[in-house]
């Protein structure tokens, strides 16, 4: 009975480790190009902060230096201004206008109605970023739609060049893509509500609950996940913005739009400073990664 409990027990670990040994074999090459291609560049470039270079010759080592004249430029200081009242602004719009389109699709009575919609709002995701940026560019221009329409009311004096005045370029970056419904986050939200038991919506119903009560109290603490995510990504999102500023307004003008990701490729790309472009990289990796850290422990401690 001893022996064939052993002998059962040996299989069961021989088995285990063909298992293990097994699921690290199709794991082990994904890993590697893991580290070599995100890890690897994230340390390569902290190594690179610390160095004087212009991409062709050996680095020059010169410790904290490239961290220190960061700070001490005013542009840098500007810039993480900018993009601090973008995050402010920017992560709400990112979020509650997608959540209250996908509340909407799920609330319809047809699931025909539902996929029908679903599809209608997904369809912009084959569209370009860069093109959506263009099309913006055209909104703004100061012959374009938006001006046009405000003379046509006879508010003349409300146009402006959008882009080209300092006092409101950087509010034309934050709002542009009105009605900033975003088909990724609805799709997350709308996953997160049809997740949602039906039997838990029904006898809220039945116990008298509103259609506002059942949002307020059942469906968001219920998508907290999905809302989780997509302020992580948000925040990460708006902070390595780069496409917007650097099409439409390049910075400007002056220092009004720009945003460190566009100071660092400036600083790195335009002038070949690399080092000093690597610096700003990872005082970015390492806000971004702070704020996720912080989001992610309050939200798991209200959870």
């Amino acid at each position: 009975m001893a022996a064939g409990s052993t002998g059962t027990a040996g299989t069961s670990l021989r088995r285990g480790v063909r298992e293990r040994a097994t699921a690290i074999a199709f794991l082990l090459p994904t890993m590697i190009l893991v580290v070599l291609f995100c890890y690897y560049p994230a340390i390569r470039a902290g190594y690179t902060s610390m160095t004087r270079w212009d991409g062709f010759n050996p680095p020059e080592w010169i410790g904290f230096q490239n961290f220190i004249d960061v700070f001490a430029d005013q542009a840098f200081r500007e810039s993480a201004v900018n993009v601090g009242i973008w995050t402010l602004f920017g992560v709400p719009l990112a979020m509650i206008p997608s959540f209250i389109v996908a509340e909407l699709i799920f609330r319809l009575p047809s699931e025909r109605l539902q996929y029908f919609w679903r599809a209608a709002f997904t369809a912009p995701l084959i569209i370009p970023p860069v093109v959506s940026v263009l099309i913006w560019q055209f909104m703004y221009a100061p012959s374009g739609p938006i001006n046009t329409v405000l003379t046509s009311l006879g508010l003349e004096s409300w146009t402006r060049s959008w882009i080209g005045d300092p006092n409101f370029a950087l509010w034309a970056l934050i709002f542009l893509g009105f009605p900033w419904v975003s088909a990724f986050n609805v799709l997350i939200f709308y996953s997160g509500l049809k997740a949602i038991p039906r039997e838990v919506l029904e006898a809220s119903a039945l116990d008298g609950a509103k259609r506002w009560t059942q949002l307020i109290k059942i469906e968001v603490p219920l998508t907290f996940g999905q809302w989780k995510l997509l302020l992580v990504l948000s925040i990460i999102g708006v902070t390595q913005n780069l496409m917007v500023p650097l099409l439409l307004t390049g910075g400007g003008p002056g220092n009004s739009t720009l945003t460190p990701v566009l100071y660092m490729y400036q600083r790195a790309i335009t002038y070949g400073n690399y080092g000093f472009g690597m610096a700003v990289g990872t005082i970015l990796f390492v806000v971004v990664l702070t704020l996720s850290i912080i989001n992610m422990r309050a939200m798991r401690t209200k959870s």
